[in-house]
């Protein structure tokens, strides 16, 4: 606020009537909003008085017109039944200007009409070809259905707008695609899978070992006689099993004739077993140990390898020799039994290696065949994309004869509207020619014809039907006021109609006079009380000019680096008591804070006037102070009372009203809609489930209380409530309030309200 724009007049001092040393600063865009009697036309009357004005460095009054819109303004220019002097009546030194400029408008015209003609051709002539267009995009659609539909996945982004498919496709080179070689591609770049598969492993058969044992017949070398007659009879493996089996539960005597035995049998039967036999034994265990150990790693190689998902032909075949070598290593493991039961027994193992050699052959081609699909996943994308620029090859080399077609048609419907269009521009640029004529023509004039065509193009462009300005027939430069009604010369005009025209002509001189040498001259613009006796539809079209004019002003703030062409307003002043009048033209400038000011007139008892500053300090993080409007209707009083209640009673009233205005007036909520949509359809919105398990519905009270009042009338406010509103806190009322706006997605009116950004 402290940087507010300073420009032309920086400071006005007030001692006239009932001001006495009442002064402002005013900035760029000023508003001043007062009931009558309270000064407004005394500090307009002000403006630019010497006595009361003070310039900016290096500016004098000199640099600046001044145009003052008042009531002065309207008893000079309007004269009994609408003449306005200098606007409806031309000199006669002007006669032969006047005919030049009737000549070039005439000329104006032709070419006008001209213009319409041509522009009518070329409309025509594109929508012919938007028809060729659709027919041809139609039957290039159609021609492709088959491919489209086989390959649907390579027209990504294009299989719903046929005019941007067949634009892509003109694209597209024409190749005969060989479609059985398009298929196979298709299948491979668009396969169901993308996963890689891990290799089977093979079976390391070195690992497999051997042992001279299994051939060798283990058995004791003492020469006792008992150890003799064992190994005569070959029985030392079964009397080794025996006793090992046996010898505790026999106890001294022999487990299968059940003689007592000898005290020297344990004796003799230890020199049975000498130091080679034990160890030629423990060498066969321990080969058993390492052959057993070997199997199981080969059979969890294999076992894992039939684990992998790749799926192939060969499948079959592995799991066969699979099988074939679990029933080979099986019988194996069940000799190398035999064998440790029985040391002195030979026993010979089948060879492995030949079915294992099989079985690594077949892991060889399986994984050939992974590694083929792992390349093919890993060049998918390559293959994806060849497949779609085969595919439109071939669409392209399908439809390729309608292409030709077309874009020979196209050729020349762009080289016909080209030509057509370059008539066009020659035409305009000799209107504009024409139009720039009769501009200075009338800037040499008073400029009568101009002020009357831009009256009623502003009424024309405002809607407004009351009535328009006609040149009077066999009066030249006079004008009538045509009431559209009846076509006919209104005989008078009321108060509103004549301040509104004075208002039109105002804004045409303010807008659209020039001085001498063609420059627009700088302006300071007073607007005071404007819409007097207006009825609403002239008061729209005036607060909508008002703004224009505002605009002008505000581009000296918003000024490019190369400057404004439309910046001649260089400072504002608008001054009104109409409530109505003041937001429509101030609404979109409140929050300027820099360039504009906003002011309220008020008068004292003692009859003096006084001028408060509307501002206020800004909530927002910053500080500083802001603009606000002085004008206020119900509704936001509403608004402004609930952000600044203190009360809970008062605060549970005025959400009573707003909830009412607004659902019920502005929305069209009945009271019983508004009482189901929002706490029988949304209970849950307002109530608590608690840690014990039991509803709190405090939230839901403090929403019924605040229906109470809407439900008059309705089906009944049933739920046996007696609400005490001083005991609320006042924070639930405001929560309870934004939720109920949230609930019914209503929180964007709740935001705009409360100022939240």
């Amino acid at each position: 606020m402290e940087n507010r724009i300073k420009t032309a007049i920086q400071k006005i001092t007030l001692n006239d009537h009932t001001f006495s040393g009442v002064s402002f600063e005013p900035t760029l865009i000023n508003f001043f909003f007062g009931n009558n009697g309270t000064g407004k036309s005394t500090l307009a009357k002000n403006i630019g008085v010497p006595a009361a004005t003070d310039w900016v460095s290096g500016a004098a009054s000199s640099d600046y017109e001044l145009m003052v819109y008042n009531e002065e303004f309207i008893a000079d220019n309007i004269q009994s039944y609408g003449n306005i002097p200098g606007v409806f009546t031309i000199t006669q030194q002007n006669a032969e200007i006047k005919a030049e400029v009737d000549k070039k408008t005439a000329e104006r015209r032709a070419i006008d009409a001209k213009i319409k003609s041509i522009d009518g051709t070329i409309t025509e002539e594109r929508e012919k070809q938007k028809k060729v267009d659709a027919a041809y995009e139609k039957s290039v659609w159609d021609m492709t259905e088959a491919i489209r539909t086989q390959y649907k996945e390579t027209q990504a982004g294009y299989t719903r707008d046929k005019k941007k498919f067949v634009a892509h496709l003109e694209t597209c080179s024409p190749v005969d695609i060989d479609e059985a070689t398009l298929a196979q591609l298709h299948a491979v770049a668009y396969g169901a899978s993308d996963t890689r598969f891990s290799e089977y492993k093979p079976v390391d058969i070195s690992t497999i070992p051997t042992s001279p044992l299994l051939e060798e017949s283990i058995i004791g070398s003492s020469d006792s006689a008992f150890a003799s007659f064992v190994r005569t009879l070959n029985a030392s493996g079964w009397l080794s099993q025996g006793h090992k089996a046996y010898q505790h539960e026999a106890g001294n005597k022999c487990p299968y004739c059940q003689q007592d035995l000898p005290d020297t049998f344990e004796t003799d039967l230890a020199s049975c077993f000498d130091e080679q036999y034990k160890k030629s034994v423990t060498e066969l265990e321990q080969f058993v140990a390492t052959y057993r150990a070997t199997l199981n790693t080969i059979h969890a190689i294999l076992t894992e390898n039939s684990k992998n998902p790749f799926t192939c032909e060969l499948l079959s075949e592995y799991k066969t020799k699979f099988d074939l070598f679990m029933e080979r290593a099986q019988n194996n493991v069940a000799l190398l039994k035999q064998k440790t039961d029985d040391p002195a027994k030979t026993v010979t193992l089948p060879d492995l290696s030949d079915i294992l050699l099989d079985i690594n052959g077949v892991v060889e081609q399986i994984n050939a065949k992974i590694k083929e699909y792992n390349a093919v996943i890993d060049a998918r994308g390559k293959k994806q994309q060849d497949c779609i620029t085969q595919v439109w090859q071939l669409m392209a080399f399908i439809c390729r004869s309608e292409i030709a077609v077309h874009k020979s048609g196209i050729e020349r419907h762009t080289a016909d509207v080209e030509r057509l269009s370059s008539e066009l521009r020659a035409a305009k640029e000799t209107s504009a020619a024409l139009q720039a004529d009769i501009g200075r023509l009338n800037q040499q004039t008073v400029n009568t014809t101009a002020a009357k065509d831009s009256i009623n193009t502003l009424l024309k462009a405002a809607g407004f039907q009351g009535f328009y300005l006609r040149e009077k027939p066999g009066a030249q430069y006079v004008y009538e006021l045509i009431r559209e009604t009846d076509e006919k010369v209104a005989k008078g005009l009321s108060e509103g109609e004549r301040h509104f025209i004075a208002f039109l002509y105002f804004y045409h001189m303010v807008v659209g006079s020039q001085s001498d040498d063609g420059k627009t001259e700088n302006k300071i613009v007073v607007i005071d009380d404007p819409v007097s006796s207006m009825d609403s539809s002239s008061m729209f079209t005036v607060a909508s000019l008002v703004r224009d004019l505002i605009a002008i002003c505000y581009n000296n703030y918003r000024m490019t680096e190369h400057g404004s062409q439309n910046d001649h307003i260089k400072q504002f002043f608008c001054l009104t008591h109409n409530p109505f009048f003041f937001k429509e033209v101030s609404y979109n400038r409140i929050a300027e804070n820099e360039c504009v000011g906003i002011y309220e007139l008020k008068k004292r008892e003692n009859n003096q006037s006084y001028i408060i500053e509307c501002t206020r300090p800004d909530e927002r993080v910053g500080g500083g102070k802001v603009n606000f409007s002085p004008v206020k209707n119900t509704y936001d009083s509403l608004w402004e009372e609930y952000r600044t209640a203190t009360d809970s009673i008062a605060l549970i009233n005025v959400t009573r009203r707003i909830l009412e205005y607004y659902y019920l007036q502005i929305c069209g909520y009945s009271s019983g809609d508004l009482r189901t949509d929002l706490l029988e359809k949304n209970r849950h919105c307002f109530e608590t489930t608690l840690s014990d398990g039991s509803i709190d519905k405090t939230n839901y009270n403090v929403a019924a209380a605040m229906l109470a009042v809407l439900n008059i009338g309705a089906r009944g406010f049933n739920d046996g409530l007696f609400f005490d509103a001083s005991a609320i806190e006042q924070q639930q009322i405001r929560t309870v309030f934004e939720k109920i706006f949230k609930v019914t997605e209503q929180a964007q009116h709740y935001s705009m309200m409360m100022n939240v950004k």
